[in-house]
């Protein structure tokens, strides 16, 4: 990860005045590169998404990341979010598919998603892979600079599931966005779950993901099953984890 802070360090200082984010980047894309999340919303840095395209282009060449890290556009229109994963990553290895939690405005608690909940977040998933699938063939044919892969979700897509899948949380949140754009969580204690990179070169715990889960479904099989999954993986890893609870006044998705 020092060899990619440094490299974005000489070439991003200019566009990126604050170390700290150049930092954050290249902890993300250390991450990516390693298997350790499957994708990074790049909501840092203001870069546009041609600018971070022809970033990742630098960082292959000079060695430092592998070929198959891409763009993805996260919507229809090109002022949509966007972010970077390892494509084979979702295409080329069996997913994990997370536990999907129901936080819908108007219920009394947050609660295991039903079934057409779970086939609409797998279909999020599926979409994106069959986008990949094909920017794969073709950059695996021609060796194309980094290319940018749609994601063609619709505008009443629940964005909290996109996202949590897209960056690889063993447990995502959905909401009946037709209905509401709130949630049920305020006041809800959390279980907070982070890890970190060990080789960063401070003493403070930076992390390069955070999820959360409900207390309340901590002990339900599937939940329980996914964070240990995760857990082992982090561990395997040799990475830094903390855990602690947490209550909010306001969540904001």
């Amino acid at each position: 990860m020092k060899d990619i802070n440094h490299y974005l360090t000489r070439h991003l200082r200019a566009k990126v005045r604050a170390r700290s984010t150049i930092k954050e980047i290249a902890q993300q894309l250390y991450a990516i590169d390693r298997g350790l999340k499957l994708g990074f919303l790049w909501d840092v840095g203001c870069l546009s998404m041609d600018e971070v395209s022809r970033l990742l282009d630098s960082l292959k060449a000079a060695k430092l990341l592998q070929d198959t890290l891409v763009v993805v556009q996260i919507g229809h229109e090109s002022a949509d979010d966007f972010g970077v994963c390892h494509m084979d990553r979702f295409v080329g290895q069996q997913l994990w598919r997370p536990t999907v939690v129901d936080v819908s405005a108007g219920q009394a608690a947050p609660q295991l998603a039903d079934e057409r909940v779970v086939a609409v977040c797998n279909g999020y998933t599926s979409l994106l892979e069959s986008r990949l699938e094909i920017i794969r063939s073709q950059h695996t044919a021609r060796r194309t600079n980094t290319p940018i892969a749609v994601w063609p979700i619709g505008p009443t897509a629940c964005r909290t599931s996109a996202y949590g899948l897209f960056i690889g949380y063993p447990v995502v949140y959905w909401y009946d966005t037709e209905r509401t754009q709130d949630n049920c969580l305020a006041h809800v204690p959390l279980t907070v779950f982070q890890a970190s990179s060990n080789e960063q070169t401070n003493t403070l715990f930076n992390p390069f993901v955070s999820f959360s889960v409900p207390n309340v479904l901590l002990n339900e099989p599937s939940v329980n099953d996914a964070i240990t999954v995760w857990t082992e993986s982090m561990a395997r890893a040799g990475l830094k984890c903390v855990t602690f609870c947490k209550v909010f006044s306001n969540v904001i998705m």
